[in-house]
């Protein structure tokens, strides 16, 4: 019962352009362009003549026991998107899946060797004052040396590896710029303190 193999014809393909909008009533006698009334009963009678296309294409049908049609809308489209049968018994289940795989990250897999994702790693005071002396340290041995070849270098060189190994040099490169203003800020307040 579902339509995913079946193309969408007709209106179903073709968007609404609301330059296609005619005036009506007066504005109409008087060749008016037309305003904004007009646009928006243009829009309303073309979505009601989509809406009227689409229940032919599901061939769905509104009824007096209750069936609301906009919940037959939506599952039929629900089930078109996801390929997924109207009348299998678990139909509201997979739904819930495809969507919860697609939208909540936490329902992802992942294989082995695929990147981790969450929260940043958390720096302590200490971690970001080591991190700080160390590229300091590298800079001042080699002048053309920038930060970010120094977080590089830290990951690998021999003395420094150890600590910094496991993190990635973009994450050693924005550590580094935290630490970095937290001196500077330390600086501006014992400087303002002096005075």
């Amino acid at each position: 019962m579902t339509s995913k193999k079946r193309p969408m014809t007709g209106r179903l393909l073709k968007p609404i352009h609301t330059d296609d909008a005619r005036a009506r009533g007066l504005r109409a006698s008087f060749a008016l362009d037309p305003d904004r009334s007009d646009i928006l009963a243009h829009v309303e009678e073309e979505l009601r003549a989509r809406w009227t296309e689409l229940d032919k294409f599901f061939g769905l049908k509104a009824d007096g026991n209750g069936v609301d049609i906009w919940q037959q809308r939506a599952k039929a489209l629900l089930a078109r998107q996801f390929n997924v049968d109207l009348r299998d018994p678990r139909f509201w289940g997979r739904i819930a899946t495809r969507l919860a795989l697609r939208h909540v990250p936490g329902f992802s897999l992942k294989g082995p060797g695929q990147k981790r994702h969450g929260a940043p790693r958390e720096w302590n005071d200490e971690q970001l004052c080591q991190l700080f002396a160390d590229v300091e340290f590298l800079k001042k041995q080699n002048a053309s040396m920038s930060v970010r070849a120094a977080c590089e270098a830290l990951r690998s060189r021999k003395g420094y590896a150890k600590r910094w190994g496991r993190y990635p040099s973009e994450a050693l490169r924005r550590a580094y710029v935290t630490a970095n203003k937290m001196r500077r800020q330390s600086l501006h307040f014992m400087h303002r303190d002096i005075r």
